[in-house]
């Protein structure tokens, strides 16, 4: 970034030393990961108590024709509700609204049982679905859909007692109840990956148990070779789209997140970033109990989001405030955060020491900011605030999010980027909406919106992907708030460059001097 263009009081950060299997991702394409967890001594080696036992059963479909096969037959099934309408109303009691309604309660829950069965990415499709207004349902049913996918966060069809004591089996060789002082049998929550069961170690901690299901990386690999597939496509549909590098980003990030290890260590990486913060809480792993496929960490309580839409908007607006510090926050004072804002991977403590934070959890899918782009992310927000439409497009460039400039209009890439980042634009008040999601979620969706033929010549480079991915979830969950804030000053004092404007702010600036990054 030439120096014009460099806000005079921003800091250059400086870069982080690395390790040996840093410098390794380094040289494939990614950028580096946060060194705190793996390498301090209070993070000795992680293995597995005891040499694996017999593999697990698989817990999920996991054949590329046996999962897709799954999802035709429902959407089949819901075609044929459809074509069964007409004839219904004309001989049944109820009237053609409430049968339309009926029908699309079924379809949603069948929809919901089909997608809880596969897991993996299809059942985070769901997920995304129940939060993210895509704007391709009608408003008299997109509450109805959204309700009823929202089971997918955290109440997905669990599995059989017996499979959960093969993976414990598997992993270190003894039961459940040979590890710990108390176990429950049944699960609190079963998500996309695994399910978490309460438990409490020997030494009397109260723990959350998370077991991965049997299979789930094969039915994950099952569904990656689909986009596989379509990869030649790619330069037709997004002639702007560098593919190879986005596919292979995906592919690597969503394995990732099979490696329970991989996710302790960020856990620890933010539980220590966020020690006696004022308003967060990160749980801590219990290496001794956690393996790739199981992972210990302590436990907390609260209210879950649904409970949180239910309270008055200003603790909605506070609860959203804490959503977007820790999750902007962390991501661009730290570079480094959780990639995964769904409603599900937080709650609201009340009661206790941590009476009034947020509990954060589910680090598996982790965003590593590629530092070397921070100036430029940061040169092109004052560019929009300043309505400098070539700044904006030459720290574009740079980013690589356009790689064909000649063939590109500023103004017009400008007018979508003031789009697509509204709430943080301007110094002002801000409310996200419902339709501010859904209309900037159809300029990617959707063939007949005016911005679609453009999309389809920019770039989302390698480094931004997940970048991307929790800024719409982050941004589609505070539309669920209805949250109201200055949302563009807070992401000043991100960059330091602006002072604090809220009692939130403040109380995270007087931690933050005796907490230096």
């Amino acid at each position: 970034m030439p120096d014009s263009d460099r806000p005079k009081n921003h800091k250059r950060p400086t870069p982080p030393r690395t390790s040996a299997a840093q410098r390794s991702r380094e040289s494939s394409g990614e950028p580096p990961r946060p060194k705190d967890a793996k390498e301090t001594p209070e993070s000795p080696p992680r293995e597995p108590a005891a040499p694996r036992g017999k593999e697990p059963h698989n817990a999920v479909p996991t054949g590329m024709v046996n999962r897709f096969s799954r999802l035709a037959a429902t959407s089949l099934k819901g075609s044929m509700r459809l074509a069964m309408l007409g004839p219904r109303s004309l001989i049944g009691r109820d009237s053609p609204a409430k049968l339309l309604e009926d029908l699309h309660l079924a379809t949603a829950e069948d929809l919901v049982e089909t997608l809880g069965r596969l897991k993996g990415t299809s059942m985070k499709l769901g997920q995304l679905a129940s939060f993210i207004d895509a704007g391709v349902l009608p408003a008299d049913v997109r509450d109805m859909y959204q309700n009823v996918l929202g089971s997918l966060r955290d109440a997905a069809p669990p599995m059989r007692r017996a499979l959960v004591g093969e993976v414990f089996r598997h992993e270190f060789g003894a039961d459940a109840e040979q590890l710990f002082a108390t176990f429950s049998e049944e699960p609190i929550a079963a998500a996309s990956l695994g399910q978490v069961h309460l438990a409490t170690t020997k030494d009397g901690q109260e723990v959350a148990v998370k077991v991965q299901y049997p299979g789930i990386e094969d039915a994950i690999r099952s569904d990656l070779a689909v986009t596989a597939a379509v990869k030649p496509l790619m330069p037709l549909l997004a002639p702007g789209l560098d593919a190879a590098d986005a596919l292979e980003e995906m592919r690597a990030r969503m394995l990732e997140e099979c490696d329970y290890l991989l996710e302790a260590e960020n856990m620890d990486t933010l539980a220590d970033r966020y020690q006696d913060h004022p308003f967060v809480w990160v749980p801590r792993s219990v290496p001794e109990l956690s393996t790739e496929r199981i992972l210990t960490m302590g436990r907390a309580t609260g209210r879950p989001f649904a409970q949180i839409l239910e309270a008055d908007q200003a603790e909605r607006d506070r609860v959203g405030e804490m959503l977007f510090r820790f999750y902007y926050g962390s991501l661009y004072r730290y570079g480094f955060t959780s990639a995964d804002p769904h409603p599900g991977n937080y709650f609201a403590m009340d009661d206790g020491p941590g009476a009034g934070k947020m509990a954060f959890f589910d680090f598996g899918l982790a965003c590593n900011l590629d530092m070397r782009m921070m100036p430029y992310l940061f040169g092109a927000f004052l560019a929009l605030r300043d309505g400098d439409v070539e700044g904006v497009f030459r720290n574009a460039v740079s980013m690589r999010y356009v790689t064909k400039p000649r063939q590109i209009d500023p103004q017009r890439f400008y007018d979508w980027v003031r789009l697509v980042l509204d709430p943080i634009a301007e110094d002002r008040d801000y409310t996200f909406t419902r339709e501010f999601i859904a209309e900037r979620t159809a300029t990617m969706l959707d063939p007949r919106n005016p911005w679609w033929s453009f999309l389809r010549q920019l770039n989302l480079p390698r480094w931004a992907i997940l970048l991307y991915r929790l800024e719409l979830g982050l941004f589609a969950v505070l539309a669920q708030l209805g949250a109201t804030a200055n949302w563009h000053r807070m992401t000043l004092e991100f960059h330091e460059a602006g002072e604090p404007s809220t009692e939130l702010g403040r109380a995270e600036a007087e931690w933050l001097k005796t907490h230096p990054k």
